[in-house]
């Protein structure tokens, strides 16, 4: 697929998208096509904006750039099951041309009647029983000290309660507006016990300090928010990624 999109490169842009890569964004992915491919400054707006802006500007008549074309790689990855939609509103435009292809034998389960007809696929079996090398070597991508990756995030969050993954998404919140800030100083910036807790307990998400190291210990256990303790004894913690792939994991979560 690699080698035909730079085949067609030659007479239109080309866009490569890996659904198998844990921390893909669709969005800043969309966003690069607006600046970069039509031309546009203004990339604000959600995935299904973006999708929709794009579309508008290759069904125009005056359009600079005739025509596009996308290249999704495992089209039903994590990353990109819920921006199924947005993707059939590209491809039902008939100068943005959409290849993909599928991992999983029942991907087709996750469109609907109106998205299936937004893609109007031509379907072609191409089977390669090549082992999913390139696609699982990215597993614990973005993780330097965990054994955790993004995606093993995303199956211990699923099997969780609402209020705990609230707890959750406070500490990757605060970790995301620490790195944007810069004044963390670390790669990974951390959040104080009592402030986590303090933080917790304002939103009604604990009640006591008890339920909070409960809630903690299970995050610990399987290694998605660790521990650090300076000199003076003073115990902070972090999840171990940084933040655009935390930012990846918060937009998987809604």
């Amino acid at each position: 697929m690699n080698s035909l999109a730079t085949e067609l490169a030659t007479d239109a842009p080309a866009v490569i998208i890996n659904g198998f890569f844990p921390t893909l964004n669709l969005k800043q992915s969309l966003e690069r096509v607006v600046s970069e491919v039509i031309g546009i400054g203004d990339t604000t707006g959600t995935v299904a904006d973006l999708a929709s802006l794009i579309h508008g500007y290759f069904d125009s008549k005056t359009r600079e750039v005739k025509e596009v074309y996308f290249i999704v790689h495992n089209i039903d990855g994590p990353c990109l099951r819920k921006h199924q939609a947005a993707l059939a509103v590209l491809a039902s435009s008939p100068n943005v041309h959409l290849l993909a292809s599928i991992d999983h034998i029942e991907a087709p389960l996750i469109w609907d009647s109106s998205t299936t007809t937004r893609f109007n696929w031509a379907w072609h079996d191409l089977t390669t029983f090549e082992p999913y090398t390139v696609e699982t070597s990215y597993e614990n991508f973005a993780s330097d000290t965990t054994e955790i990756g993004p995606r093993g995030v995303l199956h211990v969050l699923a099997s969780l309660t609402e209020n705990t993954k609230s707890i959750f998404r406070i500490l990757a919140e605060y970790q995301i507006a620490e790195s944007v800030m810069g004044d963390a100083g670390t790669k990974m910036p951390a959040m104080a016990y009592s402030a986590y807790f303090a933080a917790c307990r304002d939103q009604f998400l604990v009640s006591s300090e008890l339920t909070f190291r409960s809630q903690l210990t299970e995050f610990r256990d399987h290694k998605v928010i660790q521990s650090r303790h300076a000199a003076d004894g003073t115990e902070s913690v972090h999840i171990p990624f940084d933040a655009t792939t935390l930012g990846t994991i918060l937009e998987s979560m809604e």
